[in-house]
């Protein structure tokens, strides 16, 4: 099983919508939206649920915490920071769009990287969004996997080193960048799940993904 002793997750219900606490998620915690189906967990965000404060958009999204259920917030100079998973998105919303994980900051409204999968005209596609400094309105795509069905299995990575040297893949295709110093003194932190870019339709509609791996470490 994904180890789950290090993440809290939000739920689309309740306004703002519901954070579940590490210690409940952790003790093998279910709903209608996160669910546990051998070794994988299964996320689903329906455009019809709750948002968060900052967002018009339901997620159901794993955040990284301390084992007591603390935040984790981390400068990149403070050490090597990786994020990976192994999924397979099942279902997207009208918009044809789901974030499936992001290097946020508690420090900033808008996120640093975006990793978005997106179906349109029955193509499936993996984008890599990035913000080049935080008060950036854009975070353009700098990197896209082409023609990743839905129902299909892949991998994604994400490095950080205390140098600032950022380096993302997705199954294999590599992207590699130097953070700018803008961010620096932006405390960062690692997300994973269903973030659906979606809030109009039947509550049937919305983001769907089976994750059969999630590890975000970090190190010296």
């Amino acid at each position: 099983m994904i180890d789950l002793n290090t993440w809290n997750l939000t739920i689309p219900e309740q306004v703002p919508a519901r954070t579940i606490e590490t210690r409940l998620v952790k003790a093998d915690y279910r709903s209608p939206y996160f669910q546990r189906s051998g070794q994988t967990l299964i996320f689903w965000a329906p455009v019809t649920g709750t948002s968060t404060a900052n967002s018009p958009y339901p997620r159901t999204e794993l955040r990284e915490t301390f084992a007591d259920g603390k935040l984790r917030n981390w400068l990149y100079k403070e050490g090597s920071h990786h994020l990976s998973a192994s999924l397979a998105v099942t279902q997207v919303p009208s918009s044809g769009k789901v974030v499936i994980g992001q290097v946020h900051s508690k420090d900033n409204p808008t996120p640093f990287i975006k990793l978005q999968y997106q179906f349109e005209r029955g193509v499936g596609y993996v984008n890599l969004e990035l913000r080049r400094k935080p008060g950036d309105i854009k975070s353009p795509v700098v990197m896209t996997y082409r023609s990743m069905p839905l129902d299909t299995r892949f991998n994604y990575a994400i490095y950080i080193s205390r140098n600032g040297d950022l380096r993302v893949t997705i199954d294999g295709l590599t992207y590699t960048d130097r953070i700018d110093p803008a961010w620096a003194d932006k405390r960062f932190y690692f997300k994973a799940g269903v973030y659906t870019l979606d809030n109009q339709g039947p509550s049937s509609e919305g983001g769907r993904a089976v994750f059969h791996q999630l590890r975000a470490t970090h190190g010296k």
